[in-house]
């Protein structure tokens, strides 16, 4: 409801806009990075070029806790077989929009960028 001055958020609705914006805010998740076994892999540089691009989503239960789907870059590294990589976890605006409904339930998600060159 809005009233008071400048039509400020008031009442239960503030309680309300205020936990959403924390639950979202206190959201987290861990990517592993994990290479095969006997594989050298170096990290890239933030402006080295790379020839690979694979963007996937990662899902998380209890607020980031426990990881739902694969939270680890093993198996990409295996399938393109990368010796370069550089890995990104972001929360885009499609994770946003996502997680304002199914954070309420503990689930969030976050994208996963990882970036290399083959060997």
């Amino acid at each position: 409801m809005r009233g008071g001055v400048g039509g400020a958020i008031v009442g239960p609705w503030r309680r309300t806009v205020v936990a959403l914006g924390l639950l979202l805010a206190s959201a987290c998740g861990t990517v592993h990075i994990e290479v095969p076994p006997g594989r050298t892999v170096t990290l890239l540089d933030q402006d080295q070029p790379a020839s690979v691009r694979i963007e996937r989503h990662v899902w998380f239960a209890l607020w980031g806790g426990k990881p739902l789907s694969d939270n680890s870059t093993l198996a990409d590294i295996r399938e393109h077989h990368l010796t370069q990589v550089r890995v990104t976890v972001v929360q885009g605006f499609w994770d946003t929009v996502i997680n304002m409904v199914t954070c309420y339930v503990s689930f969030v998600r976050r994208t996963v960028i990882i970036e290399g060159n083959p060997g």
